[in-house]
């Protein structure tokens, strides 16, 4: 067992959005077993942390991401979505092999670790790879093998094996991946919608990232890509539809009557000048919507606190009391989970929930100073750099002091450095 004693604030994103104070959280096994006052005076713990200094909050949830793409972080800037992908991403991802994908992730997972991200959904290409990652480093994942059929038909066997292989595991998840309407055929989307419901699995799709996307398609099928799904009968409750820019109202009405889950990804659009969602509207709708980085090539950064402050001021810049700062946690945590179709395990801080927790401290500068419970949530979304104390995942300590102890961090480090040359194409 391990106590988290004395905690200061804990936050702990329940139904009723409780922040406690002076509280213990104890720890059994995977889960979370106990909340109350004074736990360590009948019980003896193996482990316990002071906790009387410092925030615990849930594990941020990462909603869309490639973490492979680590490894071509800084490569290419400065391009709008189409130009940046055919000219430079497209060509580099040919170069990368499995081991990319591993190190990539490695090096993904402890960026996101040390910044108190404990689960993160992905899609790309050599996911067994991804997925050998996250199991070295202790993190918590959703991963889909990204489909296409641009030269041929996707691999949708490949997919069913990474299910069949995952099924049961403590910490990976696995989802459907189709990339989008543009690099996709009704034949696939059909397919993998099929596949995913075979398997109560996770359809993950890009959706609307640029009004070209809708653009082209409305020339090509006469409909807007989120028309398009609808009316292929894919999109529903199971399915997380990465980016939604350039929604109309059609569109907006049709993810809210299929319940269909949105992830926000503000820093990739605007850095691609790809647009933004309208959060606020699709968020008044009722739409489970959570925060994601999208690939560290196009973000480049995976710290979700980053995410949370620029998600929050892009959306005040006409009405400061768009988008609270609560709202913004909720993004980061529960509803990401819901969105992810994983609430049940994660999101929150509830007794039989899973262990992912986060312990931030007071005493550093981006914390200090804090106005009770509303202005420590107010710090955590508007100043905290990322600096986190201690990440439990699934009742394992994996980060200790700030760093992740699960990996040789410098080895890493050094490994993908050394692949730089070959995506440089020297």
């Amino acid at each position: 067992m391990k106590l988290l004693k004395n905690i200061r604030y804990l936050i702990t994103q329940n139904k009723e959005r409780q922040v406690l104070e002076n509280v213990d959280v104890l720890i059994h096994q995977d889960e979370i077993h106990e909340i109350g006052r004074g736990l360590s005076d009948y019980l003896n713990p193996e482990t316990v942390i002071d906790c009387s200094e410092k925030v615990v909050m849930p594990g941020l949830i990462n909603t869309h991401t490639h973490s492979s793409m680590t490894v071509l972080r800084g490569i290419s800037d400065n391009s709008v979505l189409q130009d940046w992908l055919e000219n430079y991403i497209f060509p580099a991802e040919d170069k990368i092999e499995e081991e990319d994908a591993y190190l990539g992730t490695l090096l993904a997972s402890i960026e996101m670790l040390e910044t108190g991200t404990t689960t993160f959904n992905d899609m790309y290409f050599h996911m067994e790879n991804v997925a050998d990652a996250v199991e070295d480093t202790g993190i918590r994942a959703v991963l889909s093998k990204g489909l296409t059929d641009i030269e041929d038909k996707g691999d949708l066997y490949g997919a069913e094996n990474l299910i069949r292989t995952y099924a049961g595991h403590e910490r990976i998840d696995i989802g459907v991946g189709p990339h989008s309407v543009y690099t996709c055929s009704e034949e696939l989307l059909l397919d993998a919608k099929e596949l995913a419901e075979k398997y109560d699995a996770l359809y993950h799709i890009h959706l609307s990232e640029t009004e070209k996307e809708n653009q082209d398609l409305l020339e090509d099928k006469g409909m807007r890509p989120t028309e398009y799904l609808d009316e292929l009968g894919i999109l529903d409750e199971n399915v997380i539809a990465a980016h939604g820019t350039h929604l109309t109202e059609d569109d907006m009405l049709r993810l809210q009557r299929t319940k269909t889950g949105l992830a926000h990804n503000p820093a990739a659009n605007m850095k691609l000048g790809s647009g933004r969602a309208d959060v606020i509207e699709l968020y008044e709708r009722g739409l489970n919507i959570g925060l994601g980085t999208d690939g560290p090539a196009s973000n480049n950064s995976l710290n979700m606190f980053d995410e949370a402050k620029l998600s929050a001021l892009i959306h005040k810049e006409r009405d400061p009391e768009a988008l609270t700062e609560q709202e913004i946690l909720d993004m980061l945590t529960i509803d990401g989970a819901k969105a992810l179709n994983i609430d049940d395990k994660v999101g929150s801080i509830e007794k039989g929930k899973k262990a992912d927790l986060v312990t931030i401290d007071l005493n550093q500068i981006s914390m200090r100073p804090f106005y009770g419970v509303r202005g420590v949530i107010s710090n955590l979304v508007y100043s905290f750099d990322g600096t986190v104390s201690e990440v439990f995942v699934n009742g394992e300590k994996v980060v200790e002091g700030g760093e992740l102890q699960t990996v040789r961090r410098e080895e890493v480090f050094k490994a993908v450095q050394s692949q730089v040359p070959k995506f440089e194409g020297e």
